[in-house]
């Protein structure tokens, strides 16, 4: 029964905060030469290439790569989903977010919000490690089913240990880890994959993928876009797509759109 309700519960996290981010400008440079014929001029086109500063994260999850001491950023999802995330020390960083959408719809206890803590390092360039602690405030939203009798939690933890394989261009990252709702643990574990690599001067392609497995039965979500770099701003557009929520949007899942500024 609780396996369920953690479930829709998780879904009212998850959902709105699997998002793509696109972003502009940069430094760097993609060189295009062409001739003008003119004068015998030789004229140079350059594209500026964007330092990656978003290889912390994805779309709702986060990498093993730490966020640099005293930086940090927000993101706004489809207008509802504010978060920021913010590093404390070089392996050390703080996030949270809220939805405001679920100000209005959620039953009592008020709306869809997360904490977290992380603390992560790189022995090498390519190699990194972390772990985390997730709270997430994730009240059942009007209209979900919730079966008699059945108590749900006001929220619930989840905690995680995670591998980072590559640079913040090229990267691979696993996830995994248990949920606890103040009473008794989740029977299976939750894994997360997610990966980025950037394939234009300013652009790359980002996946991420959640599975909650479950002796009964198993449910995966899963978010797939491009990511526009800039130097202070990146926007995110994707597709996010699961059996039970993201196709009533559409058939192929619920289409999203992110922004993300660095301060």
């Amino acid at each position: 029964m609780w396996n369920q309700v953690q479930r829709t519960l998780l879904m009212t996290v998850l959902v709105p905060l699997l998002a793509l981010d696109v972003v502009a400008n940069g430094p760097g440079a993609l060189d295009a030469p062409y001739s003008l014929g003119y004068a015998g001029k030789r004229f140079t086109p350059r594209v500026k290439r964007a330092n990656n500063t978003y290889g912390s994260h994805y779309f709702v999850s986060f990498s093993a790569i730490p966020l640099r001491k005293q930086t940090g950023y927000y993101k706004n999802t489809m207008v509802s989903l504010n978060s920021a995330a913010y590093g404390l020390t070089e392996n050390l960083s703080v996030s949270g977010s809220l939805d405001l959408i679920s100000l209005i719809r959620a039953r009592d206890g008020g709306p869809v919000y997360t904490g977290r803590i992380q603390v992560c390092g790189s022995t090498s360039d390519l190699f990194h490690l972390g772990a985390s602690l997730t709270y997430f405030n994730a009240r059942v939203p009007v209209g979900a089913p919730v079966p008699e009798g059945t108590v749900v939690p006001n929220g619930f933890f989840m905690a995680m240990a995670m591998v980072t394989v590559g640079p913040k261009d090229y990267q691979l990252t696993v996830s995994g880890g248990m949920t606890h709702d103040g009473q008794e643990t989740g029977r299976s574990p939750v894994i997360n994959i997610s990966g980025a690599a950037r394939i234009l001067a300013n652009v790359m392609l980002v996946t991420e993928h959640w599975i909650f497995s479950d002796p009964d039965r198993s449910f995966s979500a899963h978010a797939a876009g491009v990511r526009v770099l800039g130097e202070a701003l990146a926007i995110d557009l994707g597709l996010a797509y699961d059996k039970e929520f993201t196709t009533k949007v559409t058939a192929v899942g619920m289409p999203f759109l992110a922004a993300t500024l660095n301060f």
